[in-house]
């Protein structure tokens, strides 16, 4: 059994599509949780005509908490999942009908290489696509994932697994835990859990459309432009981005330093005090010799700028 965790909010105009690319995969056995965060449109309204359909596959968790983000809301629904497997959806995007079988068949095989008592997340390539479900210009970009390094130093500050092309089991679902506000986004969070304390394994396939139109408030973006990468230094998010991912590396230190393997250990503690060093060319030192750095030239020159 697989559990699909849906986290919806005013999503009435694709979470139609949505349930309908869910229902047509070609695994059949899966379990669809969908968590309302009290939508101001009919999305309730569309989701209890497909439970009444598919009694059996969707289940609406009416429970009137109000969560306030798709965070919180993805992390309250964790909760109630019980399945061997765990997926993540959004509300407005597409699947295409193999991404569930794919994904599990990557599974059972870091499974089979490794065991199934530690940590597993399978994640997979999407594309970018518009209101319509047609492809944007800049899809390249996001095809590429596989060139991106699996290394936990280099998730510590940069997070490339979307969640909704993600698949985890049931270890790293229950060590997840409770909320934090220091958590940036459940899917970094489970990323960093993944590659301190078990495997991640990409798919280089595209298996999910991801839609991007006015509503979206986060989303993908075209890295290749001139705009977005003179944001980078222009910015001042990206400068307290740095404080940031410092605080989730404290925050999982403080829940999982006494568990994680020393090697992860050591890398998490480098991080933490490499903040504390008091000249510049200290912290930039240590970020080279640590390879806590993002991707690509862009974001390295922005990250060593206002560390």
């Amino acid at each position: 059994m697989i559990d699909i965790l849906l986290a919806t909010y005013n999503g009435e105009e694709y979470i139609g599509q949505q349930l309908d690319s869910l229902l047509n995969q070609t695994y059949k056995d899966i379990r669809i949780l969908i968590h309302d965060d009290c939508s101001k449109d009919q999305t309730v309204s569309v989701v209890k005509e497909y439970v009444k359909k598919y009694p059996n596959r969707i289940t609406l968790l009416e429970d009137q908490v109000h969560c306030g983000s798709a965070q919180k809301n993805f992390m309250h629904i964790t909760k109630s999942s019980t399945a061997d497997y765990v997926m993540f959806c959004d509300q407005d995007d597409f699947w295409l009908p193999e991404k569930v079988e794919k994904t599990l068949n990557e599974m059972k095989r870091i499974e089979a290489q490794s065991g199934k008592d530690i940590p597993i997340l399978v994640f997979c390539d999407y594309k970018a696509v518009d209101g319509n479900l047609q492809d944007l210009d800049f899809n390249e970009a996001h095809n590429q994932i596989a060139k991106y390094k699996l290394d936990f130093s280099n998730l510590l500050v940069q997070n490339y697994v979307t969640g909704c092309t993600m698949m985890i089991n049931r270890v790293l679902c229950q060590m997840m835990g409770d909320y934090d506000s220091r958590i940036l986004m459940h899917d970094w969070w489970l990323a960093l859990l993944a590659s301190s304390c078990g495997r991640i394994s990409h798919l280089s396939e595209p298996l999910i459309l991801y839609r991007q139109h006015g509503d979206n408030t986060v989303g993908a973006v075209d890295v290749k432009s001139f705009k977005y990468r003179w944001s980078k230094f222009t910015d001042k998010r990206t400068k307290n981005m740095q404080y940031l991912y410092l605080n989730q590396a404290k925050a999982m230190y403080e829940r999982y330093s006494d568990t994680m393997p020393k090697e992860s250990r050591s890398v998490l503690s480098g991080f933490i005090h490499l903040y504390e060093c008091p000249h510049k060319v200290q912290r930039i030192y240590q970020l080279i010799h640590g390879h806590y750095l993002k991707s690509d030239t862009v974001r390295i020159i922005a990250q060593l700028l206002y560390v």
